[in-house]
């Protein structure tokens, strides 16, 4: 049967290798000398189409043993396939000038994925110490049941405020979101990666808030010979309760107060410290004081949970401001 096409040498090689397939054509390509593979690309990028019976005749010449069904193929690309896994970079530049595509980078969770996982609790929390329409913005971009879940847990003042932008926010600018997604980064640590040791001492921390005062300062006594103040230093500095707020100066009082609600500042100081609730009341204005005394008389029993989820926030407050340097917090002892 005559040929459709009159092949060179070159491009029936090259043809042949196509046919035989990835694996068995690396093996083969490793003993052609770098002229010749110079020569079967080109010819390569000269092939179309190549008829399945036409590559037959050309794979019973070179293999007797060769599986027919090759069938039509883009010799050109196939080719290229063929010789970037059978070739290092460094020998596909030799040869062509040219090195494999890098592969495209894994896509990673946008900013909204990553809010989304952040437990309730501390969604609320943060969201006690922002504004209205910061809140709004977050809660437009969340799953229903994550949004009520967070509205639960806020102040009733705040709540209906944050309701209430939702219902009435008009879509925000680009600018916005994009400053909205670098607060939110900045407050949970979405995208940072932080040292094992990082870790270790903002686990602990968390540990020891969650104990009594006098126990932690223990447990840090007792740790200072073994690990060295400079390596407690970092948890040290993540310690803070809101009843050592009397310990700061009055701008760093009132700072913290001006980002707070009326509601959660009562809740905090409910049973708490006298010197404690001066502290706190001092840095306020005195419509907000006199509305706060008259609510913390009122003689209204609030559960324990409640009272320590208005002090935390507030703590966490404090260590945010801390974080951005805007106040001094003291050393734990």
């Amino acid at each position: 049967m005559a040929k459709r096409y009159k092949l060179s040498k070159p491009q029936r090689a090259a043809a042949v290798l196509v046919a035989m397939g990835k694996g068995r054509a690396s093996q083969l390509l490793k003993f052609f000398k770098s002229d010749e593979l110079k020569v079967m690309i080109d010819a390569a990028q000269t092939l179309k189409s190549i008829p399945q019976p036409d590559l037959e005749d050309l794979v019973m010449e070179f293999e007797t043993d060769f599986a027919a069904g090759a069938g039509l193929m883009d010799s050109a690309d196939t080719m290229d396939k063929i010789l970037n896994e059978a070739l290092s970079d460094e020998e596909m530049f030799a040869l062509t000038g040219t090195v494999p595509d890098a592969p495209e980078a894994e896509e990673t969770a946008s900013i909204w994925e990553l809010v989304a996982k952040v437990d309730p609790d501390e969604l609320a929390a943060f969201f006690d110490t922002e504004s209205p329409q910061l809140c709004a913005v977050v809660l437009s971009r969340l799953e229903p049941g994550t949004v009520a879940a967070i509205l639960q847990r806020l102040d009733t003042e705040k709540r209906k405020k944050t309701v209430a932008r939702l219902l009435s926010s008009k879509p925000v600018s680009d600018d916005i979101v994009a400053a909205v997604e670098t607060r939110l980064d900045e407050a949970f640590k979405l995208t940072s990666t932080p040292s094992g040791s990082s870790e270790n001492e903002t686990r602990l921390a968390e540990v020891l808030l969650e104990m009594d005062k006098d126990l932690s300062d223990d447990i840090l006594d007792s740790l200072a010979p073994m690990v060295g103040e400079k390596k407690l230093s970092g948890v040290k500095s993540r310690l803070f309760r809101f009843d050592e707020i009397s310990t700061l100066s009055k701008e760093a009082r009132t700072m913290i107060c001006d980002g707070l609600s009326s509601e959660v500042l009562t809740t905090a100081l409910r049973n708490i410290d006298d010197e404690v609730k001066e502290a706190v009341l001092s840095s306020i204005g005195q419509r907000t004081r006199r509305m706060i005394e008259s609510e913390l008389s009122d003689g209204r029993r609030v559960g324990e949970a409640e009272v320590k989820q208005a002090r935390k926030s507030i703590a966490a407050l404090a260590l945010r401001l801390a974080s951005e340097g805007k106040i001094d917090l003291p050393m734990a002892a």
